[in-house]
């Protein structure tokens, strides 16, 4: 057994898939099934079940797994020692991102990761908070933006943001006045677009007005945001988003905010990372990185 086999199976396991690992490493793939077919001999265990859509792990390449997210940070964790102490910081850092923080901090983020540690990579995935906290808790990603996320032992998150979500509506309508929503029972009977459970808004907005004996009356789940601002700027129903949300796309001059004053609909946004593994120090200068885009954009 050596480190490469268990940088191939951690990348396999980590991607679901022996050609994107393959493409990922830079690797063929025949060598890759290579490597881990001795690699199950060695062991004299099946590590890895493939099926039509890639591979998933058997129990012993769970446990295998686990040890090698441990050996590997170790490893990274000398590498860093090392670099340090020639004044340099590297490493390869995997940032999940929901989709309204990625338009928003993609590039500034990598512009200033590129300036301030340039022996260092950086790669962003983007997705539904319910996904990345998926895939963080099983060493996909190395840390991720999320809102509201479920309560886990194996994450540790410190809130960076909270934002009040508002209720979108076409420009041309004039059923609402300025005020705005004054009671959960006035939103219910309006028709909303809004994205398929369990998306964090939409538990949000129906735990909140469950709290006040009503429910949402949902017509349409869709799972964009542009495409949701796009069927209420065609007046097709309303939706409840945030504001950074809407700033974001080009429907400012066909849709207004409405503030929603009952029940208050207020998301927050959380930094996570594993509480399983320790932080290298270019994980934590791209923590600092993050907090300090956070400030830039609310000063905006």
């Amino acid at each position: 057994m050596n480190l490469k086999q268990l940088q191939y199976f951690q990348s396999i396991a980590r991607s679901g898939s022996y050609t994107r690992a393959a493409d990922e490493l830079g690797v063929a793939q025949p060598v890759l099934s290579r490597q881990i077919r001795l690699l199950e001999i060695e062991l004299r265990q099946n590590l890895l079940t493939r099926h039509g859509r890639g591979v998933t792990l058997t129990e012993s390449g769970r446990i295998l797994l686990e040890h090698c997210r441990i050996i590997l940070q170790q490893i990274e964790l000398i590498k860093e020692d090392l670099n340090h102490n020639s004044g340099k910081l590297g490493g390869h850092i995997v940032l999940g991102l929901p989709p309204t923080p990625a338009k928003l901090l993609s590039l500034p983020l990598i512009k200033r990761f590129r300036n301030e540690l340039p022996d260092a990579q950086l790669r962003i995935t983007e997705g539904l908070s319910n996904q990345l906290q998926d895939r963080l808790q099983q060493g996909k990603i190395d840390m991720a933006l999320l809102y509201d996320p479920q309560y886990s032992p194996d994450i540790d998150k410190l809130l960076v943001h909270e934002e009040r979500l508002y209720l979108v509506a076409p420009k041309s309508d004039t059923e609402i006045d300025e005020q705005g929503i004054q009671t959960a029972q006035e939103l219910a009977e309006l028709p909303l677009i809004m994205p398929s459970a369990p998306n964090t808004f939409r538990v949000l907005v129906e735990d909140e007005m469950a709290r006040h004996n009503s429910q949402p009356n949902i017509i349409l789940e869709i799972d964009s945001v542009e495409t949701m601002l796009q069927l209420v700027a065609e007046g097709m129903g309303y939706s409840i988003l945030s504001q950074y949300s809407i700033e974001l796309m080009n429907y400012r001059d066909r849709i207004r905010f409405i503030p929603i004053e009952q029940p208050k609909f207020t998301s927050r946004l959380f930094l996570a990372t594993s509480s399983k593994r320790a932080l290298t120090r270019t994980q934590r200068a791209v923590i600092l990185m993050l907090k300090q885009l956070r400030t830039d954009l609310v000063g905006k």
